[in-house]
This record gives structure tokens, sequence and C-alpha cells, in this order.
């Protein structure tokens, strides 16, 4: 009798340990699948995970990096645009993009490639998208996630509100038949504009009154 309920008493511990394993299996599985997807995601400069931000009104420029993972590929090509939302609101600025100093270089961006150009609004046509393309051999080397360029915006003219910003393109892998993988985009990164903190003050000491 005592031999029998230890032996259940280990099988009620050793069960939830089980599921743990079995859970922690499965999240491994989920994550190892989400990064080996090509990404593309614009994040505040210098940082790798913010995707959202604060500028006060009246604020110009605003910078961005966009970083992407090849998500295994050996990638020939590599082309991308930058949606907004409100769409059509948001121009790129006297400096659009610094490419970095790694595989992704500004050679890349003249003959068959093509950089964004200053005051093109952004998603509106083809001035404002980004294509890097290695015209020789060897091609861009797979990568993880890092940033291949800064983006420059002209801000001045938005208002007070929300703005979105998405990544949105495609990598060439040459070899089987020069496929084309679509990125994801696993966030989108949103720019707040606020008032002034003067304008703050106003506006509390008008409540106040009305009130």
């Amino acid at each position: 009798m005592v031999r029998c309920v230890t032996r259940e008493g280990r099988r009620n511990q050793v069960r939830p340990l089980r599921v743990l394993a079995f859970n922690i299996c499965i999240l491994a599985i989920g994550t190892a699948t989400t990064l080996a997807d090509p990404q593309l995601k614009l994040v505040k400069s210098g940082t790798s995970a913010v995707t959202i931000d604060w500028v006060i009104l009246g604020t110009t420029t605003y910078s961005l990096d966009l970083r992407a993972n090849s998500g295994g590929y050996t990638v020939g090509g590599l082309q991308y645009y930058i949606t907004t939302s409100p769409a059509n609101v948001v121009t790129c600025g006297a400096t659009p993009l610094t490419p970095l100093n790694d595989q992704f270089v500004a050679a890349d961006l003249t003959g068959f490639g093509q950089a964004p150009t200053a005051g093109a609004t952004v998603n509106s046509d083809a001035a404002a998208n980004t294509t890097w393309y290695k015209a020789s051999s060897p091609d861009y080397t797979a990568f993880s996630e890092r940033s291949v360029g800064t983006y420059q915006f002209n801000v001045g003219s938005l208002g007070i509100g929300a703005y979105l910003f998405t990544p949105i393109g495609v990598l060439l892998t040459y070899g089987a038949g020069e496929e084309v993988t679509t990125f994801a985009s696993p966030g989108t990164f949103s720019l707040q504009v606020m008032p002034e903190p003067g304008t703050w003050v106003l506006l509390a000491a008008g409540s106040f009154v009305v009130a």
C-alpha cells in the first residue's frame, strides 16, 4: 500500500514537469519559426526594440533605423518602402538615407539600386523606394537582425496625433530560380506628436477656468 501511494505521488510530481517541458519545447519551436522569417522593422535610432516614441509639435526632422533579418537566405537584392498612416503626410528628409558600414554600402544604391529622394512623399511613388542590389558576386551573405540604414523624415508639418510607420519589402534570393521572398513586418512604429509643455499648461488652465 505504501509503495503504491509513493508511485502515485511521484507520478503527480513528474506530470507537471512533463507539461512544463512540453510547453517550453512548443515555445522554442514557435520562436524559431518566427525568427526564421525574413523580417523588417523600424525602431528609434540607436535601439533595437522601441516601437513607439514621442516628439514635440514643431519638430522638423526625425530619424528611424530600419532593421532587417534575412531569415537565413543568401541575399541577391533587397527592396522595400515605408508606408505611413495617415498616408502621404510624411516626406523624406534632406538626408533621407544614411547607409551603415556593413555589407550594405552606399555604392549598392547606385546603378541597379535606388536610394530614396529627399523631399519625396513617403509611400507615394517610386522616389521613396529603397533598393540594395549587388550587381556582381559574391552576393550578400545571410544575416541575423541588423540595422541596414538610418532614415530621416521631415515631420515638421505633422499636427498633434499618432502616425504609424510600417516597412514593407521583398528580398531576392539567388540560386533556385532567383526566388523572391516577402518580408514579415513584426511591428509598426508609432510616432506620437505632442503639444509643447507650455501648451499643456495653457490647456490645463483653460480647463480649470471652464470647470
